[in-house]
This record gives C-alpha cells, structure tokens and sequence, in this order.
C-alpha cells in the first residue's frame, strides 16, 4: 500500500513539474488591501544580517531586513548557501551544481543550493527577480513552492516541494527575469533554487 501511495505522489509530482509556469493565481482575496507591501532589493549594503561578500553556509534561519517602509511579509534564507555582492546590478548568488533541473531541485537536496521563506501576513502577490549565476542553461532555476512533510523511496522522512511557479535556463547574460504569484492566500512559501540570483523579491496586495 505505501508503495501505491509514493507512486501516486511521484505521478502528481511529475505532473506538477511538467505544467509549472512563470506564472499562476491562488484566487485569494486580501482581508485588506495594502495590509501587504513589503520589497527586498536595491540594495545598497549587504543586509543586516550574517551575509557578506564570501559565501555563507548557513543552517539557521537568518531574517533579512526589509527595504524602508516595508510590511506585512517576512524574507528569510532558512538553508544553504549564500553570497552577497555587486556585479552588474546587486543579489543574492548562489552556486550551480551542473546538469540540475526543477525537477531534481525540487524532488533532491543535493541540487538545492539554497532554501528561502516567504511568509505573507494576508493574502498577496508575490513576485520573484531572478537571473542566472553564469552561462545559460536548465540547471539554473528557481522555484517557488510550497513544502510538506513527506517520505522518500526508503520511508524516510523527507521534505517534498510542490511548485507553484518556476524558471529556468537563466543566465547572468541576460536581462533578469520574474516569477509571479497573484493572490496568494497568506502563509509561508518557500524559493528553493541552483546556479541562480535573486535581485529582488516583493509581496504587495
């Protein structure tokens, strides 16, 4: 019977992976509109927080501070690895491990090189500011999903990431590029990604 029901998980999973979008609506409605307006982005130091020029590996949560002005929704690395520095514009960066996917970044940790929380206090629309950290290809991707807890193959327990909206084959070549939420009922979501930058990141209702 377990084994029935993580075949009928991973077929769902597969499909979800095959229809993730730039793009999708959650249909939430704000309790009350401008409860929600918070960016993070332009920056013109690094955080406040344990982020410096060098990579930081981290394990706990560290809350980065909201551009001025900001409310209603916290940005937060909660695993991984991180940077912060100015190339052609400032981000996060993050390193690629080579032949990814969403589909791997999603489903194997190995592949996720970082693991960032979104939390919404209502209903809002979060847009996410991505590029690529190096040249174009499918394993630099970013995702934003939800997370439950779940089994692996083995029975043990493992986070399982549902995407809601994805990207990938980006490139610090190009233009940065954005994924979008419209009306996410409130809650936590969570950005998980390979090989990518995430310039900016904004929750607005």
């Amino acid at each position: 019977m377990l084994k029935r029901i993580l075949a009928v998980s991973a077929a769902l999973l597969v499909g979800a992976f095959a229809f993730a979008a730039t793009t999708a609506d959650g249909g939430a409605k704000a309790a009350s509109a401008g409860s929600v307006n918070a960016t993070w982005g332009n920056w013109k130091s690094i955080p406040k927080s344990k982020i410096g020029q060098d990579m930081f590996n981290f394990k706990k949560q560290v809350v980065i501070t909201p551009n001025a002005g900001s409310k209603g929704a916290q940005f937060a690395l909660e695993s991984g690895e991180v940077k912060f520095k100015q190339e052609s514009y400032v981000a996060l960066y993050h390193n690629n491990k080579p032949e990814g996917s969403i589909e791997k970044t999603c489903s194997d940790k190995k592949w996720r090189k970082s693991e960032f929380s979104i939390t919404i206090d209502d209903a809002a629309t979060i847009t996410l500011t991505v590029a690529g950290n190096g040249s174009k290809e499918q394993g630099r991707c970013v995702v934003l999903a939800t997370k439950a807890e779940g089994v692996d193959a083995k029975g043990k327990p493992t986070d399982v990431y549902t995407p809601i909206v994805a990207i990938d084959n980006l490139s610090q070549d190009e233009a940065p590029k954005t994924i979008t939420y419209s009306n996410a009922p409130k809650g936590t979501y969570y950005i998980i990604g390979n090989g990518h930058r995430i310039v900016a990141v904004e929750a607005k209702n």
